[in-house]
């Protein structure tokens, strides 16, 4: 039976457990290790509560979802790989000759990118770090997710042609909130807040993170804020399920 996440969640209320993003990198440090059985428990305030099989994140180029690899294809010039996990992305772009920077949040999967063969790397919370002059800004896997809140989005998106080259682009996928089915007494979304501002815990091997904002942001909202900050917005891919590969760019 899934239990979401008790809320409100207060910070204060979680002084005892590990930084919110400690145990994926711990479970990709695992399965990098040997551990092919590691996996990583989500629950969240939409009622999710799955384990996630970690292998997942350290897929070669034939593994991808179609969306991934019609990003890879529209990659050009300098890319700038947001959020590159493992590295299947900045890895598969790499093979094909293109120069690609890679930026994560933890130094231990900064370390992982480079054990990987990541030729450039950053360790950097890509919300608040800039360098110009990329051509593409890569962002898969529900690449607004740290976002948080649409206010975050809106952030983000008034800081991101930081990034830039004249004519570069964004390429970004994501997916509308699915909710399942809360327990009665933590209803989600309280009243009157966007369904995709979600709350995510994530534990593995006994090390439960403090809870975090994650941004589940639907094709129509993500339009209408982009074309608020000024970027041209278009859909270039779209799945059966709703999930998407959305393009944004600055007018020149």
């Amino acid at each position: 039976m899934t239990q979401s996440l008790s809320f409100p969640c207060e910070p204060a209320a979680y002084r005892d457990r590990v930084p919110p993003l400690a145990p994926y990198a711990s479970a990709l440090l695992a399965y990098a290790a040997g551990d092919s059985r590691a996996d990583l428990r989500l629950r969240d305030s939409l009622g999710e509560d799955a384990s996630l099989p970690v292998g997942f994140f350290f897929r070669e180029v034939d593994q991808l979802l179609d969306f991934e690899r019609f990003a890879l294809d529209l990659c050009r010039g300098r890319v700038l790989d947001l959020g590159a996990g493992a590295g299947p992305h900045t890895l598969a772009l790499q093979a094909r000759g293109q120069p690609v920077v890679a930026v994560e949040l933890s130094a231990a999967l900064v370390d992982l990118l480079e054990r990987r063969g990541a030729a450039s790397t950053v360790c950097a919370d890509f919300r608040y770090w800039s360098r110009p002059g990329f051509d593409t800004v890569l962002m898969l896997m529900n690449g607004l997710g740290p976002v948080g809140t649409l206010a975050g989005l809106d952030r983000f998106l008034a800081h991101a042609p930081r990034f830039l080259a004249p004519g570069g682009q964004l390429l970004v996928d994501g997916a509308a909130a699915v909710s399942g089915k809360p327990a009665a007494s933590t209803p989600w979304p309280p009243a009157g807040e966007y369904v995709g501002q979600a709350w995510i815990e994530l534990s593995h091997s006994g090390r439960v993170g403090r809870p975090f904002r994650e941004l589940y942001v639907d094709l129509e909202t993500l339009a209408r804020h982009a074309a608020e900050a000024g970027w041209r917005f278009e859909i270039a891919f779209e799945t059966a399920d709703a999930a998407y590969l959305a393009r944004l760019t600055r007018p020149l």
